[in-house]
């Protein structure tokens, strides 16, 4: 008896694909189909146009789930997107609001220090004019 080589198949790695135990139903389903053996007998034929015709009509459903799938997938990613530009669009709203009342506040704590800079150099100057005048008493 002699043994063919056994036959090897190399599938390329998809990264970043994910498959449904649906899809992978859909594809088993397609390589369960029974191909028949080809003959020239016209029965054989009927049977092997049916089979293709069966396998292009499973092929048409499959594409059809498929594509409901992928739109359902689409929906449900442009949804959460959406939700996510809604919370981002009010924590910057928040953030702005936070940023406008610290503005303030340091505004009013900048006013306060101006202010009381110029009230200790009118007293630093005041306090120059007593000691002058205690001094001139002092010498007479």
């Amino acid at each position: 008896m002699m043994f063919e080589d056994p036959v090897h198949y190399h599938l390329p790695v998809l990264e970043d694909i994910f498959y449904s135990p649906s899809d992978f139903n859909d594809l088993f389903s397609l390589l369960e189909t029974e191909l028949p053996v080809q003959s020239t007998s016209g029965s054989e034929t009927n049977r092997l146009v049916f089979s293709l015709e069966e396998r292009k009509q499973r092929r048409k459903i499959s594409n059809r789930e498929s594509a409901r799938r992928s739109r359902l997938r689409k929906k449900n990613y442009l949804e959460n997107v959406t939700e996510q530009v809604d919370r981002l669009k009010a924590e910057n709203r928040d953030l702005k609001n936070r940023l406008r009342v610290v503005t303030h506040r340091c505004q009013a704590a900048q006013s306060e220090t101006d202010r009381l800079r110029l009230e200790s150099f009118v007293l630093q100057q005041y306090l120059v004019e007593l000691h002058e005048r205690l001094n001139s008493m002092q010498l007479h």
